[in-house]
């Protein structure tokens, strides 16, 4: 089991390397981090543009392993890394073969440097693979910086209530806490407004929707607790507000912390696929997000 880290170099910085270093640490497993190079044209030109343009991606290349290499010597050397370089017209597409290549676990990205620090904001590459890998598919936020020893404090998983996909992502959040020897948090976001639902009912009866929403939920903790699917040392939550960045800010959150996602049920098997909720709360986590396959 491998954690593969997505690196561009000078874009996004070294955030997408911490976030992987740590995940691969608290799993005890390898790092590697790979820079993808833009493929020539296939059909030779009577110019010098493909000897500049090969010339260009070796000093592209070199860059990132320089860049990456200079990162690493802060890092002990216990955590066994190495770069690869791969070639391939689309980045995504080239990650996500590699990951499934080399069997790794997850496949990590930095944020974009178009948002505020401490935010994730996703860009062509890792909306791709949100939407077709085979393997997790982690985002750090712009700026992220692990915890000095390394390892992940605990995992949040979001779900919505109690259903089958809950019960299957629990089960696998389960199964990573456990194996990181990491405490697990189980959350719903309960938000009011026209992110929930429609706002055309007025506002008490969107405080009426809201309240059941959250008594619904509350049960449906109730019911996985009893079922055994949440220990009895689990923390549950429901963090709730008037939009996303309040009900974020309503619960608290750690350094070294992760939040959990599952795919939705509208993507293919045993890849992932998110919605426009899971979307949403991307944007507004204030922690690095690990989006599961199906």
């Amino acid at each position: 089991m491998t954690i593969v880290v997505g690196y561009v170099p000078g874009e996004g910085g070294t955030a997408g390397i911490r976030l992987g270093a740590m995940l691969a640490e608290s799993l005890d497993t390898d790092l590697v981090i790979a820079t993808v190079a833009p493929t020539p044209w296939t059909n030779p030109s009577m110019a010098r543009v493909d000897a500049e343009f090969v010339d260009w991606t070796d000093r592209f290349i070199d860059q990132a392993y320089s860049e990456v290499s200079a990162y690493m010597n802060s890092y002990p050397a216990a955590l066994t890394w190495r770069f690869d370089h791969l070639d391939h017209r689309a980045a995504a597409t080239a990650l996500a073969a590699h990951a499934a290549g080399i069997g790794a676990a997850a496949v990590v990205l930095s944020s974009t440097g178009d948002g505020q620090l401490g935010q994730i904001v996703v860009g062509s590459t890792a909306d791709a693979l949100l939407h077709r890998c085979e393997v997790a598919v982690g985002l750090s936020p712009r700026g992220y910086r692990s915890p000095r020893d390394g390892l992940l404090t605990r995992v949040t998983v979001a779900i919505a209530g109690d259903d089958p996909q809950d019960r299957a992502v629990l089960a696998r959040a389960h199964e990573l806490a456990d194996t990181m020897t990491a405490p697990l948090r189980v959350v719903t976001f309960a938000v009011r407004g026209g992110a929930m639902y429609p706002p055309l009912v007025g506002l008490a009866g969107e405080d009426e929707v809201l309240d059941q929403w959250i008594a619904q939920s509350t049960r449906a903790h109730e019911a996985l607790r009893a079922d055994g699917l949440v220990a009895d040392d689990t923390i549950t939550d429901l963090a709730i507000g008037r939009g996303w960045r309040e009900a974020v800010d309503s619960i608290d959150w750690m350094g070294g912390e992760v939040l959990l996602l599952g795919s939705t049920r509208e993507g293919p098997l045993r890849r992932v696929f998110i919605g426009s909720r899971s979307t949403t709360l991307i944007r507004h986590s204030p922690v690095p997000v690990v989006v599961l396959p199906q």
